[in-house]
């Protein structure tokens, strides 16, 4: 396509603006964006300092007993007809659960650990698909600012003729008038569209925690095609997947440890006491009989639990394998909308802009009609704009969906 007009000042108006935004504050391209979010995203940290408390209960479930030792002491004086004692008893005991209850406790533990580790991968997978979104919605301003910087040189150009031909009499007041309406038409599109780069910046700083000015770099390009065979095998390892299966090993710990109830527990234990000057020492054995609670509440609710969260796993690998097909079906379409654009639209815009311009300047071409084809060719290229920020929209919610995300 032979460059013209409108493509240098496209060029130049790209280096004021990336010029612009260098000033601003730092520059992240999306890789950028994606390690930042990665270590300071709230979310993410949040997740992160979860798990730690998580692994404190395993500090817990590893202690070899649950229950202290018990001392008990006595102390009074006896008083006899003849003569005054002082008696004392003291007594040391330890009880010892089953341990199958320990070994509970620790699988128990240990799932929820796994549970929490999955949670993290899910918060990032989540909130890495927020970041690049709002990536993307940064460059699609950018690069929508830059076309309405060269739509708007083109407008005051055509204004300036419309001026001068006015003057010369070729023209009415009415084509002069038009002509400044529609500048002050790309003047306002461009301030809407500065506001909308403004909120997705909001958004971008938030979830990467930045208080500073932030620029982003990069630009909008047709998304290489999927293979749909490859997200679906990456989906079935899908963190929320891992969770849920954490979450049924820990239900069954709990029915395990409801389990460990139904055991006897026992206890062993010495004591030393000395009554009118004898001093006795004894040793003692207790045994707990589990007659009545039997740890009946930790097996029901082991037992529902598990079911409910197979039922959810169930459920969630057929919504996650639809939700991949639907994503790649709508990320194959948009690249089809691109290699359309592509081939029957784009061509020839630049050329097409030239000889309306050179029509108008010398009076062959009407200022209404000048102004519908300049509307046409602009709607035509931010129509190709979205279309490529749709498809990289699609391709990031086809990633996150398969997991790849992370």
């Amino acid at each position: 396509m032979r460059m013209g007009t409108t493509a240098l000042a496209l060029c130049a108006v790209t280096c004021l603006h990336a010029t612009s935004t260098a000033a601003q504050g730092r520059s992240m391209t999306l890789a950028d964006v994606l390690a930042r979010a990665r270590e300071q995203a709230p979310q993410i940290v949040s997740a992160r300092l979860a798990l730690e408390e998580t692994r404190a209960r395993l500090v817990g479930a590893s202690v070899r007993s649950q229950r202290n030792p018990e001392l008990d002491a006595w102390v009074g004086n006896r008083n006899a007809p003849t003569e005054q004692f002082t008696d004392f008893q003291f007594s040391l005991a330890q009880g010892f659960e089953p341990g199958a209850r320990r070994s509970a406790r620790i699988a128990g533990a240990n799932a929820a650990i796994a549970q929490s580790a999955a949670n993290i991968e899910e918060v990032t997978r989540t909130v890495l698909r927020q970041a690049a979104s709002a990536y993307y919605r940064v460059v699609h301003a950018n690069e929508r600012i830059t076309l309405l910087n060269a739509a708007y040189e083109l407008a005051s150009t055509v204004h300036s003729t419309a001026d001068r031909r006015y003057r010369a009499g070729d023209i009415a007041l009415l084509d002069v008038n038009i002509a400044r309406a529609s500048l002050a038409r790309v003047r306002a599109e461009r301030e809407g569209t500065e506001a909308a780069k403004s909120l997705a910046l909001g958004d971008l700083r938030q979830i990467l925690r930045l208080e500073d000015d932030v620029a982003v770099s990069g630009s909008l390009a047709a998304p290489s095609p999927a293979d749909l065979s490859a997200a679906l095998e990456a989906a079935a390892q899908r963190p929320e997947l891992r969770a849920l299966e954490a979450g049924a090993q820990e239900a069954q710990a709990d029915l395990q440890l409801g389990a460990s109830f139904s055991k006897p527990e026992y206890g062993v234990g010495v004591q030393y006491s000395r009554e009118e000057g004898d001093q006795i020492v004894m040793g003692g054995l207790t045994v707990t009989l589990p007659m009545f609670s039997k740890g009946q509440e930790q097996r029901a609710l082991g037992v529902a639990r598990s079911a409910r969260l197979r039922a959810e796993l169930d459920a969630a690998r057929v919504r996650i394998q639809i939700e991949v097909r639907t994503a790649f079906d709508a990320y194959t379409r948009r690249l089809a909308a691109i290699r359309a654009l592509e081939a029957d639209a784009i061509p020839g815009l630049d050329e097409n802009e030239q000889l309306t311009t050179r029509s108008f300047d010398v009076g062959q071409l009407g200022l209404p009609d000048l102004l519908l084809i300049r509307r046409e060719t602009l709607d035509t290229r931010f129509q190709y704009l979205d279309a490529l920020m749709e498809a990289a929209l699609a391709r990031i919610d086809l990633d996150a969906s398969a997991g790849l995300l992370r």
